[in-house]
């Protein structure tokens, strides 16, 4: 090979196993004993990695869990008499190791939560089956009040796993650290499936491609992802479902995009996506199934953005609902498709904004509604007892306003207020 030339990924594969076969045989000098892990069908850069720490970059530093082929832990833990991996196992490992795997199936309950250090990342590869309350790969399981896991440390990752706690006061997640990241994760909780609530701000929770599920419903104060008292969350191409309320961001500064919402599996929720903070964007969700109150529901007053949303409510709900006092400022909610089930079942109000009398530089609309007893707020914008003009800086360029005492129609323009009509 010429100097400087780049490799195939070929020649890279060929490179790493033959630093794996050298690495496994300075492992095994002396003993002549195959780990145990290869026999069990782990791969041998895994098991080189469980053994070396990492070396060559691959695999894991540490597997927990009952193996897929008999029972026991696969690799250095022990696990008393009866052979089952317990909660402090794991919590070693954790300890002990920047990257833990768990296999198979293990029964926390009783010794909730397993706190994940700083710098770590949980992982498996499982699914929860609802229908059969079973976790099909790898998990844990809890009945317990609170959550079977807590990411404490920054800069930590949960991924692949699924989680599952029956209690009724039962969380799946609580993150309390800086910049963790819960991805590709299977979740069924009581309470709250992902519950990024420290006790102190933090910031930067990446919520991405999870299935998060409950059966609780309208009848409990459950919540699917909730963000409290974190900075810049990134709540992006989940599945939530079956929670009084899906999605719950109470701190600014958060974007919360390609999510489907519903109900299903339990038989009806409040509210799909609830915003109590300014400066968030909703973008392009998904929000459907029988939320009886609101599809999106806005309870800040400022610097909101709700876009290319689809929404589809139940008879007696409203699409998107602004319970925010007096005056919306600063915000744009456009563009969205809100829906009630049908013209013989209509919904409520498609843009609900019970209070609100005045707007300082927002946009509402255009929005496309269908089988709704009211539209609500349109893409003409009130200025509620302005009297003759309209003034030009509570609104954006190219705005409509409606002068309700007249009845004239204004349009704001670079220079100022136009009369249109």
């Amino acid at each position: 090979m010429k100097h400087g030339e780049a490799l195939t990924n070929e020649q890279v594969e060929r490179l790493v196993d033959r630093r794996v076969e050298e690495r496994l045989v300075e492992l095994m000098e002396g003993s002549g004993r195959v780990p145990d892990a290869i026999r069990e069908g782990v791969s041998r850069r895994e098991a080189m990695a469980m053994a070396a720490g990492g070396v060559a970059g691959y695999g894991i530093s540490t597997l927990v869990g009952p193996s897929g082929s008999g029972g026991g832990t696969i690799v250095g833990e022990d696990d008393g008499e009866d052979g089952e991996t317990s909660a402090a196992d794991l919590q070693r490992a954790l300890e002990e190791s920047s990257v833990v795997r768990i296999a198979g199936e293990i029964d926390v309950s009783g010794e909730i939560p397993i706190r994940i250090p700083q710098n770590t990342i949980l992982c498996g590869d499982g699914v929860y089956r609802q229908a059969l309350d079973a976790i099909g790969g790898d998990g844990l399981r809890a009945a317990d009040e609170g959550p079977i896991v807590e990411v404490a440390g920054n800069d930590t990752q949960i991924t692949g796993l699924a989680l599952v706690n029956t209690a009724d006061g039962g969380d799946a997640i609580r993150m309390t650290g800086y910049t963790g990241r819960v991805s590709h994760t299977d979740l069924y909780a009581g309470r709250y499936g992902i519950n990024c609530n420290p006790n102190e701000t933090t910031t930067e929770p990446r919520l991405n491609f999870n299935r998060v599920l409950s059966t609780t419903g309208a009848d409990g104060e459950s919540v699917g992802i909730r963000i409290e008292n974190m900075n810049d969350a990134k709540v992006i191409n989940n599945i939530v479902a079956g929670f009084d309320t899906e999605i719950v961001v109470n701190q600014e500064s958060a974007i919360v995009s390609l999510n489907h919402t519903y109900t299903h599996p339990a038989s009806d929720s409040a509210v799909g996506i609830r915003i109590g903070a300014p400066a968030v964007r909703v973008v392009n969700n998904r929000i459907e199934g029988e939320s009886n109150r609101a599809g999106i529901e806005i309870t800040a007053s400022e610097r909101s953005i709700v876009s290319q949303n689809l929404v589809q409510v139940p008879s007696g709900a409203d699409g998107i609902r602004l319970d925010i006092g007096s005056e919306l400022a600063n915000s744009f909610l456009a563009y969205n498709q809100i829906e009630g089930f049908s013209s013989d079942d209509p919904a409520g109000t498609a843009v609900a904004a019970p209070g609100v009398e005045a707007f300082y530089r927002s946009v509402v609309g255009p929005n496309a509604a269908r089988y709704f007893d009211a539209e609500g707020l349109t893409g003409v914008v009130e200025a509620a007892g302005a009297g003759g003009t309209p003034s030009a800086n509570r609104y954006f360029t190219y705005q409509p306003v409606e002068n309700i005492d007249d009845d004239s129609l204004w349009m704001k323009a670079r220079q100022g207020m136009y009369r249109i009509a």
